[in-house]
């Protein structure tokens, strides 16, 4: 399951709307919207997602008797709330539906057991979805980044140099009501750290919205400036809070967040994101193949 993105400009009202919850976006959203793909060539997002379901479905071959892979996203398409009755009208029975976000977070989780819900409810023959959350410590996902990290360090040799692990932030009324999303991100930065034995680096935030209320800190940009007055003029970020290639990647940090290193004369460099990954792959088939937890996990119909 992934968040999804639009193909086209076209393809943005409708999409924006969705993201929205059905409210329609102003004229001026949507030119903005428009400006900033085409600033990054468009989002790789939705090829990115179907090479992940080829090869995991390949990998999954390995497993006899192997299973068929569905995508679906919350936004746009293909729909979570379409593939499940298509799976049903296919013969499927039962699902294990994982989130292509490693963070069981409410905030992340909860549009995903909305979509099953309503999927579940509009397939025609009775579909068993266990919904697995949950996958940030796994060691192939935490792998990747310790050896992605390590190589682009390696190509300066700064001992100064300092890295950032980033991850979205949220409005700061998910945490007031209990969401561990930032306990769970933290433990995360902390586990990449030690795999990569990283002596200078901050967990921060990133891509907070452009509303009121307050969002979580620490912002990347004041962090990279804290850095900077302890000798970092050269930083690294990772941004380990996703999976892939989108928006928030390649607009909000490869010209927003660049634009301000430059401006404040600092080396900005990014490591590479995962996207389809052997590690990713690896990642998804454990949580998929692991044993039933005792209690239902996600939204089922029986």
């Amino acid at each position: 399951m992934g968040y999804g993105s639009p193909n086209g400009a076209e393809d943005l009202p409708e999409y924006l709307s969705e993201v929205l919850h059905g409210r329609r976006p102003s004229d001026e959203v949507v030119a903005e919207y428009v400006r900033r793909y085409a600033r990054i060539g468009g989002s790789p997002q939705n090829r990115i997602l179907a090479s992940l379901r080829d090869k995991l479905e390949r990998r999954l071959a390995r497993e006899p008797p192997g299973a068929r892979v569905y995508l679906g996203v919350k936004h746009g398409r293909p729909a979570l709330r379409d593939v499940i009755p298509a799976a049903a009208r296919d013969g499927v029975r039962r699902l294990i539906a994982v989130p292509l976000s490693p963070y069981a977070s409410t905030w992340i989780s909860e549009p995903y057991q909305e979509g099953v819900a309503e999927g579940i409810r509009a397939a025609a023959t009775p579909v068993d979805v266990d919904v697995r959350l949950g996958w940030h410590l796994d060691p192939n996902w935490i792998g990747y980044w310790d050896r992605a990290i390590r190589t682009e360090l390696a190509r300066r040799s700064d001992p100064s140099e300092a890295v950032l692990l980033s991850a979205h932030s949220l409005p700061q009324r998910m945490r007031d009501r209990g969401d561990p999303y930032p306990e769970i991100l933290r433990e995360t930065s902390e586990a990449i750290a030690r795999r990569a034995e990283l002596a200078r680096w901050s967990f921060t935030f990133q891509s907070a919205g452009n509303t009121t209320e307050p969002w979580l800190g620490p912002d990347i940009t004041d962090v990279m400036l804290e850095w900077r007055a302890r000798g970092a003029r050269s930083q690294v970020v990772a941004s380990f809070g996703f999976v892939f290639d989108h928006l928030e990647v390649l607009y909000d940090l490869d010209v927003v967040v660049r634009e301000f290193a430059e401006r404040e004369g600092l080396g900005y460099h990014r490591v590479p994101m995962p996207n389809d990954a052997d590690e990713v792959v690896e990642a998804l088939a454990a949580r998929i193949l692991a044993p039933p937890s005792p209690a239902p996990t996600g939204p089922r119909n029986s």
